[in-house]
């Protein structure tokens, strides 16, 4: 649901709720997907509710400028880690095989707690989250 600037992802959400259930089904495997003839995403899920997303080309993602702030962004993305860590999962987001940030069950947050607030948001990799957000940036 879109709250007054971010989307709002409520406790009786249906939409995050099955996707939340549908990514607790998977078992275990690999999704490669490529454009253009070159890897631009690989996703791996482990037998442990562990799912990597691997940005291989993260230029390809580029979303357009949008109007919500850091604070917005931070408070869609403290809910889906919630909702994540509820479920029992964990959702790492690497940039061309490197750790950048992970949310959900498995996050250890330390000085990254005093940024995002939440238990369930790690920032594994400074460096690389913040070359990833500039990647998709449009």
């Amino acid at each position: 649901m879109l709250g007054k600037k971010h989307l709002h992802i409520d406790q009786d959400d249906l939409i995050v709720d099955l996707l939340v259930r549908s990514m607790t089904s998977a078992v275990g495997g690999t999704i490669k997907v490529d454009i253009g003839n070159e890897p631009a995403v690989r996703i791996d899920v482990d037998r442990d509710n562990r799912i990597n997303v691997d940005l291989l080309q993260p230029k390809l993602f580029r979303t357009p400028e949008d109007e919500t702030g850091l604070f917005d962004k931070l408070t869609t993305a403290k809910e889906f880690a919630q909702k994540l860590t509820d479920n029992g999962l964990t959702v790492s987001f690497l940039r061309r095989g490197k750790e950048a940030i992970s949310l959900g069950k498995e996050a250890k947050p330390s000085i990254s707690k005093l940024i995002t607030r939440s238990d369930d948001i790690q920032i594994d990799s400074v460096k690389e989250s913040a070359k990833l957000k500039r990647d998709m940036k449009a």
